[in-house]
């Protein structure tokens, strides 16, 4: 017999969004459903984080999707694009190298110069 005993919905920060995207987390039974409201997916996991890691996979390909297709995409594509496209910048800035300054590696106790 299956558990349909649902968790109360959690909206969480979707990671690197400027706040136009955000995220939802639920169980059901034994699954961990996560979704984006704004854009109609979502996605399923036995834990919180294999649902968030599989959600943060499903944006990444969407977006190429859009991107590639763009010429063809109707309106609602185009926002679903725009929205991923905002966040996307969000990810890259995040992983952009901060500091350009050469600086000494130490490794243990030694310092090399």
């Amino acid at each position: 017999m299956k558990s349909n005993e649902s968790s109360e919905v959690k909206v969480v920060s979707l990671p690197w969004s400027n706040g136009n995207m955000s995220a939802k987390l639920w169980t059901v039974g034994k699954k961990t459903i996560a979704c984006v409201p704004e854009l109609g997916l979502h996605c399923y996991g036995t834990s919180q984080s294999e649902a968030l890691f599989r959600l943060f996979t499903v944006l990444l390909k969407y977006y190429r999707q859009l991107k590639v297709h763009r010429s063809r995409l109707g309106k609602r594509g185009r926002g679903h694009l725009e929205l991923l496209s905002d966040w996307i910048i969000g990810v890259e800035d995040r992983m952009r190298l901060r500091t350009f300054d050469k600086e000494l590696v130490t490794a243990g106790r030694h310092t090399f110069s």
